[in-house]
C-alpha cells in the first residue's frame, strides 16, 4: 500500500507473473488519484521513484484548476490525455444526486458506469493510442498514471496494460480492486456524513455501492473486447491503430 501522505491510491502495477512465466517489471509503472494535495515528503517519496512522466487522465479543467503539486524545477513531463469529457460523478452533479437519492439510484448508477467505460474503451480509442505510445518510450519511464480518484479511468488503462503484457485476468482484477482497501476508511467517513446531511435518506449502502470498484465493471469491458477482437493486441492494433512496433517496445519495456 501507498505510504504517501496525500497521494491517494498511489501503487505500483507490476509485479505479477504472465500467463508465459515472465514478470512485470516493478518500479516502471505506477497508478494514482490526483496528484495536486502532495505534501514536502510526499514530493521528496515522489523525486526518489525517478519518475520521467505523469500521464494525467482527467479532463482539461480538472487539469488547469487542479495541476499535479510537483516542485517548480522538476524534469518531470506531465501530459493531459483527457480520457472522458467529465469526471466519472463530479462532472454531472445532478446525475450524482439521482444516484444517491432517487429510488432507482444504484440501477441508474450501474448503467451510467457501464457506458462510461464502453465510451473510454472504445469511443476514445485515439487517447488509448496516445497514452500507450507515451509508456512505450524509454525516455518516459519510470511513469505515474491517474485521474482523480485512481479508479475508474486509471482502472481501465491500467487493465488494459496488464492484460497486454500477459498478466492473468484474476490478477489484473485484483489490482483493480484494490481501490477499494485504499478507500475503505475514506468511504466509512463520507457514509455517515452523507447519512446526517441526507437526514438519514442516503444509506450507507448506496454510498459504498456508488463510491466502490466492481469487478462486474471492469469483466464486462474485458467480454466486450474478446468478443469484438479476440485479444487486448487485436484491440490495440484495430481500434486504437497503434503500431505492432509499439506493441512490442511496451512489452520490452514493461517485462522481464
Amino acid at each position: 500500500m501507498s505510504q504517501f501522505e496525500k497521494a491517494a491510491n498511489f501503487r505500483d502495477i507490476g509485479g505479477y507473473r504472465t500467463t508465459d512465466g515472465s514478470k512485470m517489471k516493478t518500479g516502471v509503472l505506477f497508478r494514482s488519484g490526483a496528484l495536486s494535495k502532495l505534501t514536502k515528503n510526499d514530493i521528496k517519496q515522489f523525486e526518489q521513484l525517478d519518475i520521467k512522466l505523469v500521464c494525467d487522465l482527467r479532463t482539461q479543467e480538472e487539469f488547469k484548476a487542479k495541476p499535479a503539486n510537483l516542485l517548480e524545477n522538476t524534469t518531470v513531463n506531465i501530459v493531459n490525455v483527457p480520457l472522458h469529457q467529465y469526471e466519472t460523478q463530479d462532472g454531472n452533479r445532478m446525475k450524482l444526486l439521482r444516484f444517491l437519492f432517487g429510488k432507482q439510484g444504484e440501477a441508474e448508477f450501474d448503467q451510467f458506469i457501464r457506458e462510461y467505460y464502453y465510451k473510454i474503451t472504445f469511443e476514445r480509442a485515439s487517447h488509448v493510442k496516445e497514452i500507450l505510445n507515451l509508456i512505450a518510450e524509454e525516455k518516459n519511464l519510470p511513469a505515474v498514471i491517474h485521474c482523480t480518484a485512481g479508479k475508474d479511468r486509471t482502472g481501465i488503462i491500467s487493465a488494459i496494460i496488464q492484460l497486454l503484457v500477459g498478466v492473468p485476468y484474476e490478477k489484473v482484477e485484483e489490482n483493480y480492486l484494490l481501490t477499494n482497501q485504499f478507500y475503505a476508511h475514506r468511504l466509512g467517513k463520507l457514509s455517515r456524513v452523507m447519512g446526517w446531511l441526507s437526514l438519514f435518506r442516503v444509506s450507507p449502502e448506496r454510498v459504498k455501492y456508488i463510491m466502490e470498484a466492481k469487478p462486474e465493471h471492469l469483466n464486462e469491458i474485458y467480454k466486450g473486447i474478446l468478443k469484438e477482437y479476440h485479444s487486448i493486441e487485436e484491440y490495440l492494433c484495430k481500434a486504437c491503430q497503434i503500431d505492432k512496433k509499439i506493441i512490442e517496445k511496451l512489452k520490452i519495456q514493461l517485462l522481464e
